[in-house]
């Protein structure tokens, strides 16, 4: 007599398997789409406002494929008040941010502009950038197939 142990649920199983990577995708997707609202919602509410110009610019655009989401501030200035100018010019050190690309980006804008000077940097972007990068990575790990 032949002593067995039967496996069941294997079909189950594998169907699971099978369908994970499209559950991951459509739940990453989610969670991305709302974190880049998250960051926009927050940058808003950091945004040092006079006209309401620049709050009234902080938007995003919702996950497309090959392209990702994307925050943005498209008022012209919107960079000059961020990493503010000449000598008051700073990038802050920011957890979850390429600090390398990031310090390369805004040294573009403090070239370009040399007329306002001395306007100290408020962050309202990049902040909320990294305040809800970190999140947004441990809510996709813990994705369940």
């Amino acid at each position: 007599m032949a002593f067995t142990a039967k496996i069941t649920g294997v079909y189950a199983i594998l169907r699971k398997i099978q369908q994970a990577p499209e559950k991951v995708a459509t739940e990453s997707i989610k969670i991305i789409n709302e974190s880049a609202k998250e960051i926009s919602n927050s940058a808003k509410a950091k945004v040092p406002v006079k006209t309401g110009i620049l709050k009234g610019s902080i938007g995003y655009t919702p996950y497309q494929e090959g392209q990702g989401a994307s925050v943005y501030a498209s008022a012209h200035y919107a960079p000059y008040v961020e990493f503010g100018t000449g000598d008051s010019f700073q990038i802050p050190v920011y957890p979850n941010v390429n600090m390398n690309d990031l310090e390369e980006y805004a040294a573009s804008f403090k070239r370009r502009k040399r007329a306002l000077l001395g306007v100290p940097h408020r962050p309202f972007l990049f902040n909320s950038y990294s305040e809800v990068l970190g999140k947004m990575v441990n809510r996709i790990k813990k994705i369940k197939i």
